[in-house]
């Protein structure tokens, strides 16, 4: 859980026949996160890769045709089980002859498809809009043959047929409103055949949609909505037929066009990863890395599909030279609790661990929750919380993170609320097991500044967890050093906050001498005896001492600065509380009004509303603030690359 999961490096060395089953075995086992065998050591050996850039075409053409016909025959995307016997370079042949035989059977049907369906919904709104028209009993052939003047038919806002009136008191017009709906009106504007574009102009001004007519057709309105209601039902039973021809061309072709789908597919897959694998005559080198615990997996598969034609070398990050140089990046690949989870999005948001280093994210969630809970501590809020979240979980599949995390942080403003006594911020009907945020704003600043001091204590602790990990020569004596500053002016602070001694004891002030004494030492001895390990540095031992001594002032100051910022989980959690008295308070206001007892609780539910939502968000930022700048900056380092699998989409 704080470190990702143990990777191996496997190299697995086939024949050219074989490379494309391999692969496929690759595709459906979803382990391995290939790297590009040129930029390791099996490079220098003469093994290259090659990117098969016409074969790749020809398949990428292919697969946008079929794809297209699978839109127009309305085939839905199916995953199948991934062959065994994939070969680019004789499959493109018969995909070919299969697609061709399938463009025949198809013909225009596709394009006559389409076609009809545009034709038959632009007919169908120009029928609506001659109906509209239906109160004026105007035809579009009298509207046409009309020459000494100029009539147009169309929708505008009724609110502005005024202003529309206005622009056009200085022409020779006339304005028919022939029907209102929804706030707007059809309209009939005439003007002379000469002062067109005065009415144009004033028709644009008054935000008018011009009516799309059917063509000129019958004499009277009847006749013309006769002929387009007819064309409609021509039309209608030529997009009838056609689809009759697609469903039956769907049963025969759908298995076929699925099964070419895929192929194509992997195929493309198959020929993007063969750039990554190395090639030597007629021999290919695949080399990733897989999850430890999956190599027996990887290996039963090459045996029982390909037999002993593999060669499977499987070695440890520390037996690989670029590994050990920093040439080969190991990806990530978290391992945390379901819970946990969703708290990797934080942590990749700031950047994904090297292999190696403390994985933080089971330490981000807690810290996360603990302060959420603190600065929105109510039980009927967090209820409100866990249910959005709990909805989002069951209903939006893609948000599913989001709503594993709303409803851990619902979790702990419950918890928090119990404590603090609150429920949507009434107070007195739960006992305060705690203290009450407003009634105790000394002490709740108190709890702020020792969490903080926990938090930077156990980044500062993380850092030298991290740098021993990373077996460094040495473990760094200026870090050293200001982190025992920063304890020693911590404790003694936290002290006089709790109790107000400022007096020393001699066993304290003893322990502090020697702890300060011992550190002081390995700081000196470390930049005076010891060779620094980045080499020679200009202005010899004596400058490295008092570059050392400012870097342990300022990683102190530094320090006491980060734990004051903790005090905003007081000032959030109090503003969150203010906001509640503020709710209330508007709430008695109108509560006394007449009528008030209705308003009184709509001004309660508005009030938590806001409160949810703003605070919320707000308190959540804060939160993210904290962790990234206040805690990960102590000890997470990142720079890794995540774990990608060789899939169909590659």
């Amino acid at each position: 859980m704080f470190k990702p999961v143990p990777m191996v490096l496997v190299n697995v060395q086939v024949a050219e026949a074989e490379v494309s089953r391999v692969t496929a075995i690759l595709i459906r086992l979803r382990l391995i996160h290939l790297i590009n065998v040129v930029e390791t050591p099996l490079g220098k050996l003469g093994y290259t890769g090659r990117l098969e850039s016409e074969l790749l075409e020809r398949y990428q053409r292919l697969g946008e045709e079929v794809d297209g016909w699978a839109r127009a025959l309305d085939i839905a995307p199916e995953v199948v089980e991934i062959p065994p016997d994939l070969d680019p370079e004789k499959d493109i042949f018969r995909l070919e002859e299969i697609a061709e035989s399938i463009r025949k059977r198809l013909g225009s049907l596709a394009e006559e498809l389409r076609d009809t369906a545009d034709r038959l919904a632009a007919l169908k709104r120009r029928r609506d809009n001659l109906e509209l028209l239906r109160p004026a009993g105007i035809s579009p052939a009298a509207l046409a043959e009309l020459r000494f003047a100029h009539v147009v038919a169309g929708l505008l806002p009724s609110e502005n047929l005024p202003r529309l009136e206005e622009a056009l008191s200085h022409a020779h017009h006339a304005l028919m409103t022939v029907a209102q709906a929804d706030g707007r009106s059809v309209v009939l504007a005439a003007c002379l055949a000469g002062e067109r574009e005065v009415l144009a102009r004033a028709l644009r001004g008054a935000f008018f949609e011009p009516l799309e007519l059917p063509p000129a057709a019958g004499a009277t309105f009847e006749e013309a909505l006769a002929a387009a209601n007819a064309e409609v039902e021509a039309l209608e039973q030529t997009l009838e037929r056609l689809r009759a021809g697609r469903d039956r061309l769907r049963s025969e072709l759908g298995r076929e066009m699925i099964h070419i789908r895929n192929r194509i597919d992997l195929t493309r897959a198959l020929l993007r990863a063969r750039v990554m694998f190395g090639k030597v005559d007629r021999s290919y080198m695949v080399s990733g890395w897989i999850p430890a615990h999956l190599v027996d997996a990887l290996k039963e598969a090459l045996a029982r599909e390909i037999g002993e034609r593999a060669m499977v070398e499987v070695l440890s990050p520390e037996t690989v030279a670029g590994a050990r140089q920093g040439i080969l990046n190991i990806p990530i690949l978290f391992n945390n609790p379901y819970l946990l989870r969703p708290f990797e999005r934080l942590t990749r948001a700031y950047g994904t661990p090297s292999y190696g280093e403390v994985e933080p994210t089971a330490f981000l969630a807690v810290t996360f929750l603990l302060m959420f809970g603190l600065m929105f501590g109510d039980v009927g809020q967090g209820a409100v919380l866990f249910g959005l979240g709990y909805i989002i979980f069951r209903r939006f599949l893609r948000y599913t993170d989001y709503g594993i995390i709303l409803m851990e942080c619902g979790v702990s403003s419950m918890f928090f609320g119990l404590l603090y006594g609150t429920v949507f911020g009434v107070e007195g009907l739960l006992p305060t097991l705690w203290f009450a945020p407003l009634k105790n704003i000394t002490y709740f600043m108190k709890v702020a500044l020792i969490f903080g001091v926990v938090l930077i204590s156990l980044g500062l602790v993380l850092s030298f967890v991290n740098a021993l990990r990373f077996r460094r020569a040495r473990l760094p004596a200026a870090g050293l050093l200001a982190a025992l500053f920063y304890w020693i002016l911590a404790a003694l602070g936290l002290r006089y906050l709790l109790t107000g001694a400022l007096e020393w004891d001699w066993p304290l002030a003893l322990g502090i001498g020697l702890a300060t004494l011992a550190v002081t030492a390995l700081f000196v001895f470390q930049r005076l005896r010891l060779p620094p390990e980045a080499g020679p540095t200009p202005g010899g031992r004596g400058l490295q001492l008092l570059e050392g001594g400012i870097e342990a002032v300022d990683g102190t100051v530094r320090y006491l600065a980060n734990t004051i910022s903790f005090i905003r989980i007081a000032a959030f959690a109090l503003a969150h509380a203010g906001l509640f008295v503020g709710v209330f308070s508007l709430a008695d206001t109108l509560g006394r009004m007449r009528g008030g007892g209705l308003l009184y609780w709509l001004a309660i539910v508005l009030g938590n509303v806001v409160i949810i939502l703003l605070e919320g968000l707000v308190v959540s930022i804060q939160t993210v603030r904290l962790e990234y700048y206040e805690f990960l900056s102590k000890f997470f380092r990142g720079g890794g690359e995540p774990f990608r699998p060789l899939e169909r989409k590659d």
